[in-house]
């Protein structure tokens, strides 16, 4: 059975990437690894990002192709991995149904379908920060030494993908050494050794994670709390308190199971809400397995009966997720909306941003000319996007051009576009998790634009230069 569940999810999961669709994330994803491996390390430093996932990600296309459905692969072979600690070290150790509900619960998870085909680093995350914390429970019951080798390392690759991995994987070794102090002190020497270890293993990081910490504290984009962050934590704690309702559950791997769960999105929440605003629920789904984990520990000391309605539960959760994951990443406007307005646009149109619009465009038309009106530095990661004052903005685009604005709905539009453009609309249609409004040949308005954890509504304005 764990063998026929484990096919099953896999299935689910590739049954996603053969689409084109993508977000803003994404888009500069796909740029991002179109340079070299230094550049990408050098515009990382800048950004929010450690540079593992990238790099390994660019190794990979660098074989396979650089294509949307190749990197989407790159994803599931993260999500397949996540499965498959469930059918083997799950199952060697604990037993058959640890295993199943473990998978099942991965499965069943609302996002983790969404995950498993994003170009984003959040599945291989969720990979790393599991082996870390199943081999840092092994180490803890068992004292084998290859259980420590194997933490340490998947703690490294965690901290080098994610900072709410290297958050997670440090929650994790926080409490080993707790527990090594105040239960088995046997334990200490290798737990030292480890910890020496990982701050050695990352001190190449060290730099730009401080440089991108200082400069996220007043430049992060988030401006408060989100709503779903909370949901997520009142959910975890529901969870978390209903299986330790049961006094044969209030063991160790559960206790650190819940420990982690909860502990990451404390601290999220408390720097968000009482420093500055740094945490959204996708941010935890790093330790999705690790919940997976805890909800499958919890259910050992059930009827067989339960356990069985859990398990059927847990699949039609599944399906449901397969089905709307699908509808989703097969939305057929974008394709839709690229069929009606290539017979409108050419390569010699240029593009306008004042805000984060530009990546989606800019990826799908990267002969034409694009031009932001505000600067980060790790914009460099779009070759074909180039920054221009917008106060020269004007005396820079060849009149003869078509121009197109491009916004979040939410932003207003610059007075000085208003000021020597007519702004006439033209279609619609949705990007990924986005809904894009076009209506006639000239405002093409990317509206409703929503994942799970924010809304995004663009458009996209023919710009008629005023006599």
């Amino acid at each position: 059975m764990p063998y026929i569940i484990f096919g099953i999810l896999s299935l689910f999961s590739v049954s996603l990437i053969f689409n084109n669709n993508l977000w803003f994330d994404e888009a500069y994803t796909l740029s991002l690894i179109q340079h070299n491996f230094s550049k990408i390390i050098e515009i990382l430093k800048t950004d929010m990002h450690p540079p593992f996932y990238f790099l390994s990600l660019k190794v990979f296309c660098m074989i396979f192709g650089y294509s949307i459905p190749v990197t989407k692969v790159f994803s599931v072979i993260g999500y397949v991995a996540t499965l498959s600690l469930g059918l083997t070290i799950v199952k060697k150790h604990f037993d058959n149904t640890t295993s199943i509900i473990y998978m099942l619960t991965v499965g069943a998870v609302p996002m983790s379908l969404y995950f498993s085909v994003q170009q984003r680093s959040y599945q291989w995350c969720i990979f790393f920060v599991t082996l870390s914390f199943i081999e840092a429970l092994l180490f803890i019951e068992k004292h084998k030494t290859h259980h420590c080798v194997i933490f340490v390392t998947a703690s490294l690759f965690s901290a080098y993908n994610h900072l709410y991995a290297m958050l997670a994987v440090g929650i994790i070794f926080a409490f080993i050494n707790i527990y090594a102090i105040f239960k088995d002190r046997k334990l200490l020497k290798a737990i030292i050794i480890s910890d020496i270890s990982m701050v050695v293993g990352y001190i190449p990081w060290i730099i730009p994670l401080l440089n991108q910490t200082k400069s996220a504290a007043g430049n992060f984009w988030l401006k408060g709390v989100e709503p779903l962050s909370l949901i997520v934590f009142a959910s975890g704690i529901i969870v978390s308190a209903l299986i330790l309702a049961k006094k044969e559950n209030r063991k160790l791997p559960i206790i650190f199971g819940i420990i982690c769960v909860l502990s990451i999105q404390v601290i999220g929440l408390f720097i968000t809400i009482f420093i500055r605003p740094f945490y959204i629920a996708r941010y935890c789904n790093v330790i999705l397995g690790i919940f997976a984990l805890t909800v499958a520990f919890g259910t050992r000391n059930i009827k067989v009966k339960a356990k069985q309605i859990i398990c059927i539960c847990l699949s039609i959760l599944s399906i449901g997720c397969v089905v709307v994951t699908g509808i989703f990443e097969y939305n057929p406007s974008m394709k839709n909306f690229f069929n009606r307005f290539d017979k409108v646009t050419s390569s010699s149109d240029t593009f306008i941003y004042s805000d984060s619009a530009f990546g989606i465009m800019s990826y799908y038309y990267p002969k034409n000319t694009h031009i932001c009106t505000y600067y980060e530095s790790w914009f460099s990661a779009f070759d074909n996007v180039r920054y221009i004052n917008k106060k020269k903005i004007n005396s820079k685009i060849n009149s003869s051009n078509t121009v197109w604005f491009v916004k979040n709905t939410l932003t207003k539009t610059p007075k000085y576009l208003k000021k020597n453009y007519k702004l006439k609309s033209v279609d619609t249609f949705k990007c990924g998790n986005r809904q894009i409004i076009l209506k006639n040949p000239c405002e093409f308005v990317l509206a409703g634009i929503s994942t799970y954890v924010s809304n995004f509504n663009f458009a996209l304005l023919w710009c008629i230069p005023r006599q």
